[in-house]
């Protein structure tokens, strides 16, 4: 028993999160907000805010997050963002490089790249740069002596841009892995050499990503999906907290539960989810046989699937998040529990029916404003930024809909960036009657409480309840929403001669 101690202490200990830190120094940026978000899982990329601060007049600052073994991480800076990976224990000296010049994008935050001081040849963030490098650069390789490929990838990179394609596999189009003319012969030479090359990295987590990366590029050449099934996933727990891994597990399955369950027991498939019966599901996904003797990866099927299945109109939305709640309530993989939350948090977080969160709000002059003072009857809620084109454009046609349909709704306009003065003149530049201009006082917490990633966002509320989340924006449909909001109550308040009854209550 004495013998055992010491090394289940050792174990624990090994086991224990460690704290990474980042210190950050940007002298340019002094007296911006920085945050760092740790992503709880690669499949839903939900993030958790664990630090922040002001970069000091030295324009220095210092995060620290809490970490086990290896965490991606996103480093908002102003209104920029930069992705990471952080080990335990581990020290970061990073200085964020000017944005390429041009306009905020539609999808929120403008990308930027960290310069790392002083980084050790065989970090993490150093070696995962350079994996993606070499893979995409076998593709691009590859392409260019494949018009038929190449073609189809030129149509992809015009549409996604190269920084997508180089910071992070997950992102990188499935598309580009699918080239079925290409040469066994040359994956395999490639293969033998880039696996060569790391040999002498001593870093699972890194090696394992250098096995799976590879396996993403055998799907084109004519390989069967449960042959690569066998070489790279059979025998290993879901590697979920791997890059590389989410994005070969969802190419190599795409679709897989109406490819394989929907057609051959359609029924039990469809009742199985309206029902919430999650084993029997599990069974189900388990008798097709790349996953028969492997339930933790049925089980990560399953609820992947479902998630991605929820818009549809197949499988019953309501069992999906039964399932999901199911698997997060009592699974026995504690990441599939993470996961099955998350996703299930992504799916019904800020719907119709919910409340507005508990925001820390200020008129654009920095006075408090109480939230039941702005929300109050119906109201059209935008979520905007400073330095947005398309956003100014919206807000300019919203006014113009308020000239045709009048004060059907009260207009409260949210300015998710933290520079005042731009918020002013924002507002005086659009104009809009009797508009609400407000600032959210933490503008990256207001974006987590609201899951607004993007802008605008439009949203229509009955008080602090959500009526519909998101509304359609002016130039799709808003139009009609606001029409048929003015019918109404053009009804409500009709009066019928000779009737001496009421109108209707207003809801």
């Amino acid at each position: 028993m004495r013998t055992l101690l010491p090394a289940l202490a050792a174990l624990l200990a090994h086991a224990a999160p460690a704290i990474a830190t980042l210190q950050i120094e940007a002298p340019e940026r002094a007296g911006q907000q920085v945050v760092l978000h740790r992503m709880d899982d690669l499949f839903t990329l939900r993030t958790t805010r664990v630090d922040g601060t002001l970069i000091g007049a030295d324009g220095r600052a210092t995060l620290k997050a809490e970490v086990q073994g290896t965490t991606k991480a996103l480093l908002i800076v102003g209104g920029h963002r930069a992705e990471l990976f952080l080990r335990d224990g581990a020290t970061y000296r990073v200085k964020p490089l000017p944005p390429a010049p041009g306009a905020r994008p539609v999808k929120g935050h403008l990308p930027i790249v960290l310069e790392f001081i002083d980084l050790p040849p065989l970090d993490i963030n150093a070696l995962m740069t350079d994996l993606y490098e070499r893979l995409d650069g076998f593709v691009a390789e590859d392409l260019a002596t494949d018009e038929a490929a190449g073609m189809q990838a030129v149509d992809v990179l015009r549409r996604e841009g190269d920084r997508t394609l180089k910071a992070d596999s997950v992102k990188r189009p499935a598309t580009l892995f699918y080239t079925p003319s290409w040469s066994q012969a040359r994956l395999d030479s490639f293969a033998f050499k880039l696996k060569r090359f790391y040999a002498d990295v001593d870093d699972p987590w890194f090696q394992r990503n250098v096995e799976l990366g590879l396996c993403g590029l055998y799907l084109g050449p004519h390989q069967e999906p449960e042959a690569l099934h066998t070489r790279c996933l059979a025998g290993h727990a879901p590697d979920i907290d791997k890059p590389e891994f989410v994005r070969l597990f969802r190419s190599l399955y795409e679709d897989h539960l109406m490819t394989h369950p929907f057609r051959t027991d359609e029924r039990r498939l469809v009742d199985g989810v309206k029902q919430a019966a999650t084993d029997s599901l599990i069974a189900l996904v388990m008798e097709h046989p790349p996953f028969r003797e492997d339930r933790a990866l049925a089980e990560l099927l399953l609820i992947d699937q479902v998630y991605l299945a929820h818009p549809g109109k197949v499988l019953d939305r309501a069992g999906i998040e039964r399932v999901l709640a199911d698997v997060a309530a009592r699974s026995g993989y504690p990441g599939h529990r993470t996961l099955a939350a998350n996703m299930l948090w992504d799916l019904t977080a800020m719907r119709p029916g919910t409340g507005l969160p508990e925001l820390a709000l200020n008129d654009l002059q920095g006075t408090p404003v109480p939230l039941d003072s702005v929300f109050s009857g119906p109201v059209c809620l935008v979520l905007t930024t400073v330095g947005c084109t398309y956003c100014e454009q919206e807000l300019r046609a919203l006014a113009q809909l308020q000239e045709s349909f009048g004060d059907v709704v009260r207009y409260v306009l949210l300015v998710l960036d933290s520079d005042a003065g731009a918020a002013v003149r924002l507002s005086r530049s659009i104009g809009g009657t009797g508009w609400t201009w407000l600032q959210a006082r933490d503008p990256e917490r207001a974006r987590e409480q609201l899951r607004a990633p993007t802008a605008p966002v439009f949203l229509l509320l009955n008080d602090r309840t959500l009526a519909q989340s998101p509304a359609p924006a002016p130039s799709q449909g808003l139009a009609a929403v606001l029409h048929g909001m003015r019918v109404q109550q053009e009804e409500r308040d009709r009066i019928k001669f000779g009737s001496e009854a009421p109108p209707p209550p207003r809801r």
